[in-house]
């Protein structure tokens, strides 16, 4: 059950701050349980962008938003990855997303590219009746009071709008945050620089050997020491996306740049000398990339301020390892969990039960996926020796040996991540426990008093 068709008995106004992935879909399963929803971001929505790995976890559910034939339009299935040595291009191993496999998840592993994600997302929510302002930025977030309850945020313009509730969903250096932790942002440099680009499919078709890259359904990772690169198609194959993992500065490349996905880097300013020729062929095919900086955090207690009604979700909760397979399901996931469980209130008083509810079904999930994206990175990445000799030894035999067997243990192995429904998750929490604290309210309060003593009080 990837989202629930309900509409909530009590409507409230929710106030989004950032329109990424995660603030248009929870402003879509808001709005289409009938809540009254608008979203502010301080950008438009013509920013750069890379692709996407859309694991069956969440391509599931945007199946079930938009349609098989619109989520084929704007994605690709990926049916294999390719595992190459990064200096000599020699092939190591091969995973197959075999249909098998898939099938048993309820879902497909897609290839996107962020921006049709994000504008699925908007269409999805604007016409569910949520309000999307773009190029507006929020300068501050005020709590509410006993006396009045509802928050309210300011505007860069000066404007003050005022909310049943906030959602932050604005990103790794969220402003929300700090209303909500009331501390400072801890972040230290995570031993990561991430480089995405995308390049013409067109102007890969006429290299020989980047032509089955730019024609194939797989995603493609080249394994080096303290570097690696990853990629696939985008926009059905017109493009072709890459991202480039630089660690601890070991490769030779610096670590720096922002903790943002909106500065630009000259692509001839990487050094790709130990990379094969056809890598380097395919990065220099970029004027330039995105420069991401990974910044370490610790795990944030509270995703709920003390009034109860400032929220986190997405990055701004779980800041997600740049890079990674999972940052946009996760933040999906949390808006589908959110929405599902604001679908069945009825009054005010449910809320602190439906965010604690929210937390408690989400950040465990959230920490233990965010490490499988960094421990793969880091697996593709080690230096030379026997680790990596290991590494690439079972790589050989999974690949020569594949059986029925390998089939199993490689679904055993993803089933806890891919199996994953954030709508039955919600919903089984509303029926194990919301169902009950909510007809315990709505009892009539009956004293029964057959065994009171009477006590009689003499008046001297």
């Amino acid at each position: 059950m990837p989202a629930v068709d309900r509409t909530a008995s009590l409507p409230l106004d929710f106030l989004v701050i950032g329109g990424g992935v995660g603030g248009l879909a929870v402003a879509y399963v808001l709005a289409k349980s009938g809540h009254r929803v608008r979203v502010l971001e301080k950008r438009g929505l013509d920013v750069p962008g890379g692709g996407h790995r859309v694991p069956p976890n969440l391509s599931k559910i945007l199946r079930h938003w938009v349609g098989e034939q619109e989520l084929e339009r704007v994605s690709s299935r990926c049916v294999g990855t390719p595992f190459h040595h990064l200096r000599t291009g020699d092939l190591v191993g091969y995973l197959h997303w075999k249909p098998a496999v898939m099938a048993e998840t309820g879902g497909d592993f897609l290839l996107m590219h962020h921006d049709d994600l994000v504008r699925m997302l908007y269409k999805l929510a604007t016409e569910a009746g949520a309000r999307v302002n773009f190029h507006t930025e929020v300068t501050a977030v005020q709590q509410g009071s006993d006396s009045i309850p509802n928050p309210s945020v300011t505007l860069a313009n000066g404007d003050v709008l005022t909310a049943d509730m906030v959602i932050g969903a604005d990103g790794y250096r969220s402003l929300v945050r700090e209303v909500v932790t009331e501390e400072e942002d801890v972040a230290k440099p995570g031993g990561m620089t991430l480089y995405t680009g995308v390049v013409p499919a067109e102007e890969m078709l006429k290299d020989p050997e980047l032509r089955p890259y730019a024609l194939s359904d797989e995603w493609a990772i080249w394994m080096g020491p303290s570097r690696s690169v990853c990629g696939h198609p985008v926009r059905a194959k017109k493009e072709f996306f890459f991202h480039v993992y630089s660690w601890r500065g070991e490769d030779g490349l610096e670590q720096a740049g922002e903790e943002s996905w909106e500065e630009l880097f000259p692509t001839n300013a990487l050094k790709t000398e130990n990379h094969g020729p056809k890598v380097q062929r395919l990065i220099n095919l970029a004027p330039e990339v995105i420069r991401t900086r990974y910044m370490s955090r610790p795990v944030i207690d509270d995703w709920v301020d003390y009034t109860g009604r400032i929220v986190l979700l997405g990055d701004a909760a779980h800041p997600s390892f740049p890079g990674g397979s999972h940052p946009a399901a996760m933040a999906v996931e949390d808006a589908v969990v959110f929405g599902a469980l604001f679908s069945h209130i009825r009054t005010l008083d449910q809320i602190p039960s439906f965010t604690s509810a929210y937390q408690e079904l989400r950040q465990r999930r959230c920490e233990l996926v965010k490490q499988a994206d960094i421990a793969n990175a880091q697996m593709v990445s080690m230096p030379d020796g026997p680790m990596a000799e290991a590494r690439d030894e079972d790589m050989r035999r999974r690949k020569d040996e594949w059986d029925e067997g390998t089939l199993k243990e490689q679904f055993e192995e993803i089933a806890e991540i891919f199996l994953y429904d954030a709508g039955d998750a919600a919903e089984e929490w509303w029926v194990n426990w919301g169902r009950f604290s909510e007809t315990a309210r709505e009892q009539p309060h009956v004293v029964d008093f057959s065994n009171f003593t009477t006590v009689t009080v003499s008046q001297e």
